[in-house]
């Protein structure tokens, strides 16, 4: 998978350090975190990269995000919704697969989800399935596969996206999405934060 019309598209990617945010979505995900934790003695021996595909002419599409080994934070994602250019989850695979090998990927990250669709549905309707559970919650919330719940947040506009990266990366029936774990930080924790992990079928 290439851009097409590499001369409207600007791509580029610096080594950086995962930032104490980052680190946070993934503490508890199974992933060696001592070689991803931020030495700033060594900036450039930092496994991780700060990524950006955007359009530069003829509307606006883009991704940012940082991507590591084994994982894709996504901060933010543009397209118009009849626009001819690449999905999203297209531009997702380019990023990730440029840098490390496309089955290696085991966490997307969706940072700060400020769609206008995904974080108001999880508040009103996902949320309150769980007795007791108060939007938002200082502690991380798990939501296994095939659950009501994670079936409903995969039915979100960020679900699909990550739904479609994984089948436009690996066709179907090979990887899935096998829990989802939503985050709050932030100082009144109004930054929600999604991980979807992602095994073998």
């Amino acid at each position: 998978l290439t851009l097409p019309e590499p001369i409207l598209w600007h791509s580029e990617h610096e080594r950086e350090w995962l930032s104490p945010e980052q680190i946070s979505c993934i503490v508890g995900s199974g992933l060696p975190l001592g070689q991803l934790i931020p030495n700033d003695m060594y900036p450039t021996e930092s496994p991780c990269l700060r990524r950006s595909i955007i359009k530069t002419r003829g509307g606006v599409t883009g991704l940012l995000g940082t991507i590591g080994p084994g994982l894709l934070f996504i901060y933010s994602i543009r397209r118009r919704a009849a626009s001819n250019d690449p999905y999203v989850s297209e531009l997702a695979k380019i990023a990730y697969e440029t840098h490390f090998p496309l089955e290696s990927v085991k966490h997307v990250i969706v940072n700060e989800v400020q769609e206008n669709a995904t974080e108001p549905f999880i508040e009103e309707h996902v949320y309150p399935s769980r007795e007791g559970l108060t939007y938002p919650s200082a502690d991380p919330q798990t939501w296994d596969y095939a659950t009501p719940e994670f079936r409903a947040i995969m039915g979100t506009p960020i679900g699909k996206v990550v739904g479609s990266f994984i089948l436009c990366s690996f066709g179907q029936g090979v990887k899935r999405v096998s829990r989802i774990v939503t985050l709050h930080r932030g100082l009144e924790l109004h930054k929600l934060d999604i991980r979807f992990d992602i095994e073998d079928v």
